[in-house]
């Protein structure tokens, strides 16, 4: 066989392989195998757009078995700490298998104990007062389900900063351990730890003024 021969036969062999290989990895990494899953860490890093390309398909049983039994557990969905003052809340279908991936900020912490509540309209502050026990009861309870998105503005376009006036609930928890804020500037919003979140559910607390 000529050399020249030779050199193309062995360069589509070397191509074939080369495509082989890279179609190979491209099937293993969308497996939802337990090897694939990214650790909660990882996910911490991570924007919601891309841990629900790498969480959703999973079943909740892969979950539990990678990242361990979750903080909240409920009928169809689990909620797990990212240990940076945010929680991971994964839905599941009928059939038990992720399909929707939301990172939260977690409002109460473990623990919580003592909450300050005050009301202002404008600039004005009407009412500030220690929330009773039934009160944070029913406070974490709404907390719990309100369903958040997070909101990324550029310098000098956040909501505070585009509208005058509003509404804001102050909470403050455990004598400043935690604090946010449940806003209404155009939208209902919280903003924590310099973040906002929309509320796409909105409702007022359940607190008499």
């Amino acid at each position: 066989m000529p050399v020249k021969r030779k050199l193309t036969v062995t360069c589509i062999v070397i191509a074939v392989l080369v495509l082989a290989y890279a179609a190979w990895l491209c099937a293993y990494r969308s497996q939802k195998s337990n090897d694939n899953l990214p650790g909660l860490a990882s996910i911490a890093a991570m924007g919601e757009e891309e841990i629900n390309e790498s969480v959703c398909g999973y079943q909740r049983t892969q979950l539990n078995d990678i990242w361990g039994e979750p903080d909240v557990a409920g009928e169809a969905e689990d909620i797990w700490s990212l240990g940076d003052d945010r929680s991971l809340r994964v839905n599941y279908n009928k059939k038990e298998k992720a399909v929707a991936c939301q990172v939260s900020p977690v409002l109460f912490p473990e623990g919580t104990q003592s909450v300050k509540m005050a009301y202002s309209a404008g600039t004005v502050v009407e009412m500030e007062r220690d929330l009773t026990g039934e009160e944070i009861t029913d406070v974490r309870d709404w907390a719990s389900g309100l369903d958040l998105e997070l909101q990324k503005y550029e310098a000098g376009e956040a909501p505070n900063e585009v509208y005058a006036g509003g509404e804001a609930y102050e909470f403050t928890v455990n004598d400043g351990e935690a604090a946010f804020s449940y806003l209404w500037i155009e939208n209902y919003y919280i903003y924590k730890a310099g973040e906002w979140y929309l509320v796409k559910n909105p409702t007022l607390p359940p607190v008499d003024l």
